[in-house]
């Protein structure tokens, strides 16, 4: 009988895990700290490019991490940006919208539905990494459905090939 206690008790366990990591929120590396010196250096593209972030939040997953960077770098304009990191190896960008030129809303619905899917296997809901990525995409594929010509979104990095 307690072998069987505790083997539901471990079984619960086991499963409540991957529910507990979806559930905890993502943190903003501190001001000066390694983490958000490397991430930095990794969006940056001119020694003198400064950035003003809306949003910088990090989610550890194991040895893997995502980030979602949101601003302005004063000479671009606007962006929004996810960079991964595996293991040792060094941040990358692996997605982005910029303000600049345009692209449709049926490029921007795949767009976004890839960095949904990229946000999840990191094992975090996405709106929690970047809020409220989820209404965005429905209504980019809301819009795509009914005018898939339509120009309603920057211009697009990386994601989806």
């Amino acid at each position: 009988m307690r072998r069987a206690g505790a083997l539901i008790v471990a079984s619960a366990l086991l499963f409540a895990a991957p529910l507990a990591a979806k559930s905890a929120a993502p943190h903003t590396p501190a001001v000066g700290s390694a983490e958000r010196t490397a991430i930095i250096q990794t969006l940056r593209t001119h020694p003198d490019l400064r950035f003003t972030f809306r949003y910088l939040r990090v989610w550890n997953d194991g040895n893997r991490a995502i980030a979602y960077a949101e601003g302005d770098n004063g000479v671009i304009g606007g962006f929004k940006i996810i960079l991964t990191r595996d293991g040792k190896t060094g941040w990358r960008e692996v997605w982005g919208e910029g303000d600049g030129g345009s692209d449709s809303c049926a490029a921007g619905a795949r767009h976004y539905r890839w960095a949904i899917e990229l946000i999840q296997s990191h094992h975090i809901t996405p709106d929690a990494l970047v809020p409220g990525i989820a209404a965005h995409t429905r209504e980019l594929e809301r819009k795509a459905k009914k005018d898939p010509d339509l120009q309603c979104v920057g211009d697009l990095e990386g994601g989806p090939a």
